[in-house]
């Protein structure tokens, strides 16, 4: 009798268990990385809220050599919102009326529809004040979506990562640095660099990994990281033909910022490549870390070659998620903005 009470209360135990975890379960997102749909009423998407929302959603992504929007975007009509798809990776409702009891704009991730799901809603009483919340937002909104991208993609890199390479970089560096297991470890001729890739036929992700002293506030200038990445770049990343080898290209803009990461400061450099002697280039993202405890500066630097067409967009977004997975032992658990 004691062992059939016993069974019984196991049972019971599993069944409530199974009920909380059905209860939590969420369907996996659709689309692909850098779909976006819109749910908004024709009225509005041929007005002038929808040209606006549009234009800011396809805004070309800054530091790619040609024209990609930041996202693609698929709109339809509320009617026409059904329930497949509501569990899209990247998802803004839209509501545009006068019972609007709250207007402005509200994000989602725990309470969205799916797992890993960026959902946005953006309300207002009419189109004027709909116009003025996008345009007061616009930045909110957008690093929204491509913080969602950037760590679907960390996380996927996080589970599928590299053990031996991780351990590598985490021994030669201190640092914590997911890497992940399609990518190798290629020769270099200083012992203060690292060049980690994942070479494909039609494509080319790679990261550098070095550092250097921090000797004051100017080491973190522009120039100074500038001269710092073509130097070493000379030194070890030859081209394919003798006496070649990557540089920066500086005929287009490179766009600076400073943010933290993992709790540390962090100044990023965007710009294109391009190999000296050969007609090579592409893409690149470069963070330089300010270790404190240390008194340097530790550059991850990412880049991308695809020459087939324009579809760089999605490989940038990869490898930039990357750099961010970088932490000092001193780092405290946080958000990277």
């Amino acid at each position: 009798m004691r062992t059939f009470k016993f069974s019984l209360l196991i049972l019971f135990v599993i069944l409530v268990a199974g009920c909380k975890d059905s209860g939590n379960t969420k369907p996996n997102i659709t689309g692909s990385m850098g779909e976006m749909l819109m749910v908004m009423d024709d009225k509005w998407r041929n007005s002038e809220p929808g040209e606006r929302a549009i234009e800011m959603l396809t805004q070309p992504m800054m530091g790619l050599p040609q024209v990609e929007n930041l996202f693609n975007l698929s709109i339809v009509p509320h009617r026409a919102f059904s329930d497949h798809m509501k569990v899209f990776r990247n998802l803004i409702i839209t509501k545009i009326s006068p019972d609007v009891e709250e207007e402005g704009v509200k994000f989602f991730t725990q309470n969205a529809w799916a797992r890993e799901q960026a959902l946005m809603r953006i309300e207002a009483k009419s189109p004027e004040r709909f116009l003025e919340i996008i345009e007061e937002d616009e930045l909110r909104i957008l690093g929204f979506f491509v913080r969602a991208e950037r760590q679907r993609s960390l996380r996927f890199y996080t589970k599928f990562s590299s053990a031996e390479l991780t351990k590598m970089v985490s021994d030669k560096w201190n640092v914590g640095f997911v890497v992940p297991n399609n990518f190798k470890q290629n020769q270099s001729s200083s012992e203060n660099f690292t060049w980690l890739s994942n070479e494909t036929q039609l494509t080319s992700q790679g990261v550098f990994i070095y550092s250097f002293d921090y000797v004051g506030e100017g080491t973190f200038s522009k120039e100074f990281l500038l001269n710092k990445r073509d130097s070493t770049l000379r030194m070890n990343v030859p081209g394919p033909v003798d006496s070649s080898f990557m540089s920066t290209e500086y005929d287009l803009p490179i766009t600076y910022k400073t943010l933290k990461v993992n709790g540390h400061d962090v100044v990023e450099l965007r710009g294109l490549w391009k190999v000296i002697g050969y007609p090579m280039g592409g893409p690149f993202v470069l963070f330089a870390h300010h270790d404190v405890a240390n008194n340097r500066v530790v550059v991850t630097d990412g880049y991308v070659y695809s020459p087939e067409k324009p579809n760089k967009r999605n490989f940038v977004w990869q490898v930039e998620s990357i750099l961010y997975s970088l932490k000092f032992p001193t780092d405290k658990e946080e958000e990277a903005q």
